[in-house]
């Protein structure tokens, strides 16, 4: 890539073995695996930029702001983990998600009243385990407590996870994700980790697939910069991409694949940043206030991390969706409000500038996570299988255990080329 994010290399015309689609974390673990395994590849992204919904920008203060994945889940099973210290890129190790403090209504729930929520949750997940142990792949609204306290602040929570509210989620995403709850945030970015680790596979930017013709002979690709032809495509785009037509497959995707598609849509999962003087809050306060009230969706927001001077509030769902449509005024909006709910109106003159992502609205992604929707958890699995031979998907969507993360993105694309190896090994 160059400097200026125009394509690195032509594509006009061009004919390699595997051709790559998509520069996200799935698409450029592909692009590594074929870098070192033989084979002649080209990875296309349409943005102006790789790492898709991985990516870090640097605000006015200097510090980085992450407004995709942030997190390294499950770190002793992330490969990004050990490319962070290769890099060194810094991030913080820590037991679960650190310290947080709720403020419910108008006060601060004590010990007592902390310990009832995480009695609750752990009651939550009794019945949803038990729930799927029954064969019953449903709903995580259907199956759990709907009259609790607690409840609304789990859906909340619920839905951070998977980007999508409890009505539209299987119970399958709950229980079937492997966490070992170790939760490591990149203080200096998780896009930045993936930029710098992406910056040695080759990719035209700025090159948006229009068309894959594939048949028994192999795959044609049409893009704006050109043709290429190709032995064999992976598909690293999002379920949201996909399901939006914005490219065309001839033949047509079989049925059961563009089921899938359709069972596994985005949700969405949008960061708010404020710029705001951390000392604005008291020093002994947990990093993460998780506000609820009523008429209100919760929200939660971390408070001076790392020492940064912001606050950063976290959406999703159906109120992503909403507050995104109603533009940054109404996401920078929901935030202060909710600040000043606990600590003051006067916090509202504190306030500097402000930032945050919009998925939904991005059209290289068209949302944040996959969700399997009830009833549909299987789909994972199917959409992860290859076309013919000939088209092979990879992404977090893709995944059984590792779906809604960076890392889970990446061990796909890592998949989707030992499948290519072995059926090209075999072809030859």
């Amino acid at each position: 890539r160059v400097p200026d994010g125009s394509p690195s290399q032509s594509v006009m015309s061009s004919a390699v073995d595997v051709v790559v689609i998509g520069a996200g974390a799935a698409g450029l673990a592909a692009g590594h695996a074929l870098s070192v395994g033989g084979l002649t590849s080209v990875v296309l992204e349409a943005d102006a930029r790789i790492g898709g919904r991985a990516h870090t920008e640097i605000m006015p203060d200097g510090t980085p702001f992450d407004l995709g994945c942030h997190w390294m889940h499950s770190a002793s099973l992330n490969p990004f983990v050990e490319t962070a210290d290769a890099l060194g890129v810094h991030y913080e190790r820590r037991e679960g998600y650190g310290r947080s403090a709720f403020f419910q209504n108008d006060h601060w729930l004590d010990d007592a009243e902390v310990a009832a929520g995480t009695q609750a949750m752990d009651d939550r997940e009794t019945a949803v385990a038990a729930a799927w142990s029954q064969g019953m792949d449903q709903s995580v609204m259907e199956t759990v407590d709907r009259d609790g306290p607690w409840t609304e602040v789990l859906d909340y929570y619920d839905t951070l996870d998977s980007s999508s509210d409890v009505d539209q989620i299987s119970i399958g995403d709950v229980v079937s994700y492997h966490d070992t709850e170790e939760n490591w945030p990149v203080v200096d970015g998780y896009g930045a980790l993936v930029s710098q680790w992406g910056a040695t596979v080759p990719v035209s930017l700025n090159t948006a697939v229009i068309s894959v013709r594939w048949d028994s002979s192999g795959v044609t690709v049409e893009t704006n910069q050109g043709q290429i032809q190709a032995k064999c495509a992976v598909i690293a785009v999002s379920t949201g991409v996909l399901a939006s037509g914005d490219i065309q497959f001839s033949p047509e995707l079989p049925i059961e694949k563009q089921s899938a598609i359709a069972a596994l849509p985005l949700g969405n999962y949008n960061r708010i940043r404020l710029e705001i003087d951390r000392h604005e809050f008291p020093d002994d306060l947990a990093e993460r206030v998780v506000v609820s009230r009523p008429g209100y969706s919760p929200i939660q927001i971390s408070l001076g991390a790392y020492g940064f001077n912001c606050a950063i509030g976290i959406v999703a769902g159906r109120y992503a969706d909403w507050l995104e449509r109603g533009g940054t005024a109404a996401s920078r909006e929901a935030v202060i409000d909710a600040l000043c709910h606990v600590f003051g109106n006067d916090l509202r003159t504190k306030v500097k500038s402000d930032r945050q992502s919009a998925w939904r609205g991005n059209p290289f992604v068209r949302g944040a996570y996959s969700t399997s929707v009830p009833g549909q958890f299987h789909q994972r699995s199917v959409l992860a299988q290859p076309v013919a031979d000939r088209l092979f998907f990879c992404g977090e969507a893709t995944s059984a255990d590792h779906f809604c993360t960076c890392h889970g993105a990446r061990m796909t694309g890592e998949r989707a080329v030992r499948e290519v190896q072995m059926i090209l090994t075999d072809q030859s």
